[in-house]
């Protein structure tokens, strides 16, 4: 009887023990854990945020949700899982790793982590890390954005949990002509891909295409998933006026053992693309963006017949690629030389800049002192919407006399002054006398025809081989010239895609025949008068029949497109027609 009164005292004693020491227990064994390796540190460096997650088994369990990072963003993650097997007991383990950049300061509090394993939720307690401003680094006004990175873009709505998802946007809805427009493509993928997928831009017709190099990768979150972004820019400016659809752009994911392929896309663009403002300055040529122009000379002092170099550089944020060339003055008692321009361009925070060097050679004829004149330049400035101009220094220069004299040329002597060649001496002696016939036994090789081509064919071979590589080298550094010599072919496409399609006759011919005397004269066309594009056509050698003919074709489309019913519909029907004649015409000419 005693024994059994003992037995039940140590029996509820190990139950109280157990029912007060149990929530520990049970808080110590989550099977979810986070933690940071730093808590205090500066807007310039980054804290990794681990969480462990540990079960029975992991198989199809999902990722961690992570809540709203306010004043955090993603710059990178890994995982990695093991199973160990220990007295017959199986427990996995999964580890999340994810790299976090401040870009506010003060105390960030990095909320809940949540993780569902069968069918419960289990969170993690809040940490919260200190955040100072460091050097070079954005205050806690500024930007998300690094310096040398762009702002993760946010989460769109559609995107609802799907697997993949991509998207595409413009920056600019109703941009003016020539003006820059940004091109952004998405790819959202919450799963791991098999190969890399294929990205297929679109054809961007209508626009100067600057395609770069431009590729963004971040991580964002949207319903309840971490999906990592890859984000493609192109810079694009467009050469016609009037409503212009970007088609949809294409991406392929092929597939794996596991996983099959898919093929997206992405939803076509509509712009409205403005003119230019009529009132255009006299030396307005068609230039768009906010540019400089500065002149300088090699020298302040020459002489008569000696070479200076005159360097002009135009610079700035725009389309330099097709951007007019300034108006040369004449020089009086100057002779110039003018050499190939040399380009250089880059993306500087999301805009197209750079400068175009001109390297001109002048030769001074007459001594004295002269002034070189000021060189002006007109742009149409977009964000101000008004015509700007811009204009050099006058250089002033003296011209000293040359050294007076001149080198006579050696000129060489006729036949008849010519002596006579004499033998001084004999120094080859003969070691045995030649005989008086000479034989030849058989037919020596070299008399054979298929010995020469043996060797001829690896240096025709060479040859052409040479040609191929300047050919090639000569079409990269001629861009201008590879877009006009394929501006008939992609005219004729445009105008059977718009015989197909059942498009609005006015807009497609008025859009075709604008893109491709922008092609063939390597400059945009659309911003400019009717009488400012005859002058360009006159000094291309464009006959005044022609110039009618462009100008009367041109007419009519802005007719038929801004006042419907001023034009009869047979017109329209055969408008398409008289557009591909006005371009087999002007392609004999251009």
């Amino acid at each position: 009887m005693k024994q059994s009164i003992t037995f039940l005292a140590v029996l509820i004693l190990s139950l109280l023990v157990l029912a007060a020491t149990g929530p520990g227990m049970a808080q110590a064994q989550s099977p979810v854990r986070a933690e940071v390796d730093r808590t205090d540190l500066t807007t310039g460096e980054t804290l990794d945020l681990t969480v462990t997650v540990e079960g029975a088994s992991l198989m199809g369990a999902p990722q961690p949700t992570l809540p709203p990072l306010d004043g955090l963003r993603i710059v990178g993650s890994s995982s990695s899982s093991q199973i160990s097997i220990i007295n017959g007991a199986v427990t996995s383990q999964a580890v999340y790793v994810y790299r976090l950049q401040p870009y506010q300061t003060g105390d960030l509090v990095i909320g809940p982590i949540s993780v569902v394993l069968d069918g419960q939720t289990y969170s993690t307690q809040p940490i919260t890390v200190h955040v100072s401003q460091g050097s070079g680094a954005p205050s806690s006004s500024a930007s998300p954005a690094a310096p040398s990175a762009r702002p993760p873009a946010a989460a769109p709505d559609e995107l609802s949990g799907q697997d993949f998802y991509v998207e595409a946007e413009v920056d600019n809805l109703r941009p003016y002509v020539g003006q820059q427009v940004v091109y952004t493509f998405r790819f959202y993928h919450a799963v791991n891909l098999w190969d890399q997928p294929q990205y297929e831009a679109p054809s961007f017709q209508g626009f100067w295409n600057e395609q770069q190099a431009d590729q963004q990768d971040y991580q964002v979150q949207a319903a309840g998933r971490l999906y990592r972004v890859a984000e493609i820019r192109t810079i694009l400016f467009p050469s016609v006026v009037g409503p212009l659809t970007i088609e949809p752009a294409r991406l392929t994911i092929p597939g794996g053992f596991f996983s099959t392929g898919a093929t997206l896309q992405s939803r076509p663009i509509e712009l409205e693309v403005r003119p230019l403002p009529p009132d255009a300055p006299p030396g307005f040529n068609g230039a768009v963006g906010q540019f400089t122009i500065t002149a300088t000379l090699d020298s302040s002092q020459g002489k008569v017949n000696e070479p200076l170099t005159w360097r002009v550089t135009l610079s700035g944020r725009g389309n330099l690629t097709a951007a007019p060339d300034p108006v040369w003055p004449v020089l009086p008692g100057w002779r110039d030389f003018e050499s190939q321009a040399t380009l250089d361009t880059q993306v500087v925070n999301g805009q197209m800049t750079g400068q175009r060097v001109y390297e001109r050679l002048l030769v001074p004829s007459a001594p004295g002192d002269f002034t070189l004149p000021a060189l002006e330049y007109t742009y149409f400035d977009p964000e101000l919407e008004q015509y700007q101009t811009v204009r050099t220094e006058p250089l002033s220069v003296s011209i000293a006399a040359g050294d007076g004299g001149s080198q006579a040329v050696p000129q060489p002597r006729s036949a008849a002054g010519q002596g006579q060649v004499e033998q001084l001496a004999t120094d080859i002696r003969h070691l045995k006398p030649v005989p008086e016939e000479l034989g030849q036994v058989g037919q020596p090789l070299t008399a054979s025809a298929l010995y020469w081509v043996a060797w001829a064919f690896p240096l025709f071979g060479a040859a052409g081989y040479l040609v191929w590589q300047r050919r090639q080298r000569y079409w990269e550094n001629n861009v201008g010239l590879v877009r006009s010599s394929q501006a008939r072919k992609k005219a004729r496409r445009a105008l059977a895609r718009a015989r197909r399609g059942g498009q609005d006759a006015y807009s497609a011919a008025g859009q075709i025949l604008n893109a491709y005397l922008a092609d063939k004269l390597d400059q945009p066309v659309a911003g400019l008068t009717h009488q400012a594009l005859a002058d360009l056509l006159a000094e291309r050698g464009v006959s005044a029949d022609l110039r009618e003919r462009v100008e009367v074709l041109l007419t009519s489309a802005d007719l038929g497109r801004y006042a419907p019913g001023a034009d009869s519909p047979g017109h329209a029907a055969g408008l398409l027609q008289e557009t591909g004649l006005l371009i087999d015409a002007l392609e004999k000419v251009l």
